[in-house]
């Protein structure tokens, strides 16, 4: 089985929208594919729907890319297996 645990759409810095996203993820044999744009968790939603209007043979979970300040240094944190509904991931 593929792993993507590192992936963007439409909603940060992506290319596809969520729902091509996930077509793609399944064209390219990715059997577990993570979400995971900057600051926004507004992807999972749809892409669980199109997940499940479609039936598609995809184990999606939910993540963020986090950007903050270290040391005078941006960098990003990537979160896996978020839950998308805690109020400080909704701000």
């Amino acid at each position: 089985m593929i792993y993507d645990l590192h992936s963007h759409t439409t909603a940060s810095d992506g290319c596809l929208t969520p729902e091509a996203l996930v077509h793609r993820a399944v064209e390219m044999r990715v059997g577990t594919l993570a979400i995971t744009d900057h600051d926004t968790t507004a992807a999972i939603a749809p892409a669980r729907e199109e997940i499940s209007r479609s039936g598609l043979a995809l184990n999606l979970i939910p993540g963020v890319e986090i950007s903050t300040v270290w040391e005078n240094h941006e960098i990003h944190i990537v979160g896996l297996n978020i839950d998308i509904t805690h109020p400080l991931m909704c701000e």
